[in-house]
């Protein structure tokens, strides 16, 4: 039978333009008994399945339910729901389309050229691009999603909308080929919203950029109305502060604002040049206006600010009297004041500056070594910024300088390092600790003994070893720096020591004539030969020797300073100089003489170290340096010379008036400059600052 014949019945009236169904066929063979004639016959039975368009209805439904539109590779149409071709009527306008793919109805390019082209900032051919970048992302990336924005008019009111245009692979559930799922939906109103936040978001970014100029602006008015303030502070109370800066850090200050961009006024630039042109060289590095700051504070009378002034600049030979040149006095004849009970006394011949000419009786380094064991190591010499000096005094009375130094020396390696001789050793330590007078209250082998151990704490535990800023040789030669007694005293009166050294630091150059006289003895001289025989060794020593007991002298004391903190500060692109740390710098780069200031400031504060002292210890170090003073006074009024200032135990209060400025001019710049270079050296500024307290507490109970 003709299978036309056979499904004609079955189609008949099916059109083209109807919806299209699936039909199943299923055919059989059966027997058919017709007449008593048994005939095989074939069945075909037909039924009729869900239409394409339910299957695909369907699956779309599952991927997103509403707007979507399911497009072949080729971007025809193969599916539309009812929302999506509503949606699409309404903004192609009288563009006309139908429900089947091949009838020139709706593509996936009609959807992409939806609206106006010249919407598009690249018209037609940016509209074409992006059809052929979603249909490449989907069909050949095979990316999960693609989606674009399309910008047309409304139908409406014609204004400028925004839709998206998104895109998901999709197999096609009739044919089993890989379709595209596409869904536009209007995003006017999201889009709206981001570019009002965007907005939003740039007029508060113009809003901050304005506050933060504003802000500038203010801290600008700020600085000036402080420094406007600060200048009115420094005229009103002028009288009340003590300016430490010198002609050379005004000078740099000046430099340093200029490379900061802010050039100082005319009115600064004149100042510096009437300190610059009254200045003379040696003046280059006090204080501007020195003696006139000290003389005309108010809060620092008279006598204290003489005094002051003495030790820092010295008196002139033209303070000596009539009666000196009458030959009416003669200081190495005055007699000293009785001794307090607990001061020792010696009995060895002195010369006129007193230190001894006799060979001391010495104890051989085992007794030094046996009565270290004994006293030295449970005071904790080696590691205390609070070391108690008068009890280790009361336990090694007459060795008290000789043991520290040979315990610290010995501890330190440096006997195993320069195979030092221990017995000659010992022996020159005590010939040193025997040219100090015992009966000086301050200034004695105790007061040396103290010395040694604060250099100790600085080059120990203070970072000065551990930065590298000293090698071992300079290291052991800082255990050999002394110190001496006031020069002005043999200055004003004509002293041997004073004409020999023309008056420059006699008892500081003495100390290093004595005591390098005693290591040249043979007898004496503990270094190895072969050691001495290097010149450059010798002349090392020498130089650290030198360098830093000379430093010592207080009329150096602001050219010292003044240098250190000028090397060690750095020049920042903004805002004030600051100082380096040891640890942040390369200190094999650091020039000599930079180096021989750090010598320098490592005695310097060791010397006047009980300012950093427990504040038993200091006072009754301040106290044991006043009756020093008043005995020179004695000595003074004894030849027919004026009585220096706080020199007179006549007079109320004595040195001790003095230790607040002594302390704000001299020590706290002292040992601030040091710890912020050497940041392990605080705990020394930290005791300074404590007993700093407690002389302004004493002050104010006083008024």
């Amino acid at each position: 039978m003709d299978a036309h014949e056979l499904f004609g019945p079955v189609f008949e009236g099916v059109s083209p333009d109807m919806p299209m169904h699936l039909a199943r066929i299923h055919s059989k063979a059966i027997r058919v008994e017709s007449a008593g004639h048994v005939e095989t016959a074939i069945l075909h039975i037909v039924e009729t399945e869900a239409s394409t368009a339910e299957m695909r209805g369907a699956a779309m439904h599952n991927r997103s339910a509403k707007h979507s539109f399911l497009f072949t590779q080729q971007g025809l149409l193969l599916h539309a729901s009812k929302a999506a071709l509503e949606a699409y009527d309404q903004g192609s306008g009288d563009m006309a389309y139908t429900k089947g793919p091949h009838d020139g109805g709706i593509t996936l390019k009609h959807l992409f050229h939806l609206g106006p082209y010249q919407l598009y900032p690249g018209g037609k051919e940016e509209a074409h691009a992006a059809l052929e970048e979603g249909l490449n992302d989907i069909f050949n990336l095979q990316l999960e999603h693609h989606c674009h924005l399309q910008p047309y008019l409304s139908s409406s009111d014609g204004t400028a909308k925004w839709a998206k245009i998104e895109m998901w692979p999709m197999m096609d559930p009739v044919s089993e080929t890989l379709a595209v799922l596409v869904k536009r939906h209007d995003v006017t109103r999201d889009v709206k919203i981001n570019e009002q936040l965007t907005t939003q978001g740039e007029a508060l970014q113009r809003h901050n950029q304005e506050l933060e100029q504003e802000q500038r602006r203010l801290e600008q008015e700020a600085e000036g109305l402080a420094q406007r303030l600060d200048a009115v502070l420094q005229d009103k109370f002028a009288s009340y502060s003590f300016d430490s800066d010198t002609p050379i850090d005004k000078t740099l200050g000046y430099l340093q604002s200029i490379i900061k961009g802010k050039p100082p006024s005319v009115h600064t630039a004149v100042e510096l040049y009437n300190v610059l042109s009254k200045s003379d060289t040696a003046s280059l590095r006090q204080p501007v206006g020195l003696e006139q700051q000290l003389l005309k504070d108010n809060e620092m009378d008279s006598e204290v600010g003489q005094s002051m002034l003495q030790l820092l600049k010295g008196t002139q030979s033209s303070t000596w009297t009539r009666s000196q040149e009458d030959g009416k006095g003669d200081p190495s004849q005055a007699e000293d004041p009785a001794l307090p009970a607990d001061t020792p006394a010696s009995s060895a011949p002195t010369d006129d500056a007193g230190s001894s000419l006799t060979s001391p009786r010495h104890q051989t380094s085992e007794d030094l070594t046996a009565m270290i064991a004994l006293s030295v190591t449970p005071m904790k010499a080696e590691m205390s910024w609070c070391f108690d000096i008068f009890g280790f005094t009361e336990a090694t009375p007459g060795n008290t300088l000789a043991m520290l130094t040979f315990h610290l020396v010995k501890r330190a390696g440096f006997v195993q390092l320069y195979k030092l001789d221990e017995v000659k050793l010992c022996r020159i330590l005590q010939a040193i600790e025997a040219g100090y007078q015992r009966d000086n209250p301050y200034h004695n082998s105790i007061h040396v003994t103290s010395v040694v151990q604060m250099t100790h704490m600085l080059l120990c535990h203070g970072g000065v070893l551990k930065s590298r800023a000293m090698d071992p040789l300079e290291h052991f030669s800082s255990y050999w720096s002394h110190t001496g007694v006031n020069n002005d005293f043999l200055i004003k009166s004509r002293h041997e020591l004073a004409i020999t050294y023309n008056d420059q630091s006699p008892l500081e150059n003495f100390h290093l004539a004595a005591s390098t006289r005693l290591i040249q003895d043979p007898r004496n001289c503990f270094v190895p030969v072969e050691f001495m025989a290097h010149p450059t060794n010798v002349r090392r020593y020498r130089d650290v020797c030198i360098d830093q007991v000379l430093g010592t002298d207080m009329k150096k004391h602001f050219d010292i300073i003044s240098r250190f903190q000028a090397a060690f500060k750095t020049v920042p692109s903004s805002g004030a100089p600051k100082p380096n740390t040891s640890n942040s710098m390369n200190w094999n780069e650091v020039k000599p003489q930079d180096k021989t200031l750090v010598f320098q400031m490592v005695l310097k504060c060791a010397d006047i170290g009980h300012l950093a002292a427990p504040a038993e210890t200091h006072k009754r170090w301040a106290f044991q340096l006043e009756e020093e003073f008043f005995r020179q006074g004695d000595k003074e009024r004894a030849v027919g010379l004026p009585v220096s200032p706080l020199m007179d135990r006549n007079q109320t209060g004595g040195m001790t008036r003095s230790q607040l400025g002594f302390f704000n001019i001299v020590g706290l710049p002292l040992f601030k400059a040091m710890a912020e270079l050497f940041e392990e050296a605080q705990p020394m500024l930290e005791g300074v600052m404590a007993n700093l307290r407690l002389w302004e507490q004493a002050a104010d109970t006083a008024l």
